[in-house]
């Protein structure tokens, strides 16, 4: 007979493994994995790892140096520009020189003064049309204009009849390359002549004081002849 609530022998074996057998069966499945295993694991993450850094590494490295490379090349291509900056200003020059070698060639054998004159002076036009169409640089007028000082250089001064400083003569022009000043003018200003000082009061006549009039008695005294 079998026990007050429970089962016979026979009916637990055939209701199959007891709760003690399943627990132990689920614990040996989820058991946390051995040293081994996880030293392993550890290595093949390090090894990873490792890798990705060498990776990163390399990418920098290479990054330096073309920023390396690109600094130099800027240096050197600024320099060089620097350095052949007037090429094209000078190979017109050239052309200057030649037109002048010319002429002095011409000059040796000509008779005429006038001639060489004129040959000089249409290379200086030349020259001072070719730096100002193609380079900008132009000469400003300042005879018979206000002085100013970012234009004008002031030799020296001598007072006038004007109202403002006026450029009365030039020694040498000014030049411009576009807007701004290369080379200022040197003048000669005519300045505001000094106004003539106003006369002081010390200097000021002095008013002329009314003489006290007389009384009448003193008048008849005076008039009337002595006793």
């Amino acid at each position: 007979m079998p026990p007050e609530g429970g089962l016979s022998p026979a009916a637990e074996t055939a209701a199959g493994p007891s709760q003690t057998e399943t627990f132990q069966a689920g614990t040996g499945a989820s058991a946390e994995p051995s040293v081994e295993e996880r030293l392993e694991a550890a290595n093949d993450q390090i090894a990873r790892l490792k890798t990705e850094i060498e990776e990163i590494r390399d990418k920098y490295m290479r990054t330096l140096a073309e920023q390396v490379n690109f600094r130099k090349r800027m240096a050197r291509e600024k320099e060089e520009a620097q350095k052949y900056a007037v090429s094209a200003l000078l190979v017109d020059l050239v052309g200057i020189l030649d037109d002048f070698d010319r002429s002095i060639d011409a000059s040796r054998a000509a008779t005429d003064i006038a001639s060489v004159v004129e040959g000089i002076e249409m290379i200086r036009r030349h020259l001072s049309n070719l730096l100002e169409n193609k380079y900008g640089l132009k000469r400003y007028v300042s005879k018979g204009q206000v002085f100013d000082p970012n234009l004008h250089e002031a030799m020296f001064a001598v007072p006038g009849n004007v109202a403002e400083p006026m450029v009365d003569e030039e020694f040498l022009p000014g030049y411009k390359l576009h807007d701004r000043v290369v080379r200022s003018a040197k003048v000669k200003v005519t300045m505001p002549a000094p106004s003539a000082p106003a006369p002081s009061a010390s200097k000021e006549e002095p008013a002329s004081v009314a003489e006290p009039e007389s009384a009448p008695g003193d008048a008849d005294t005076s008039a009337s002849p002595d006793a």
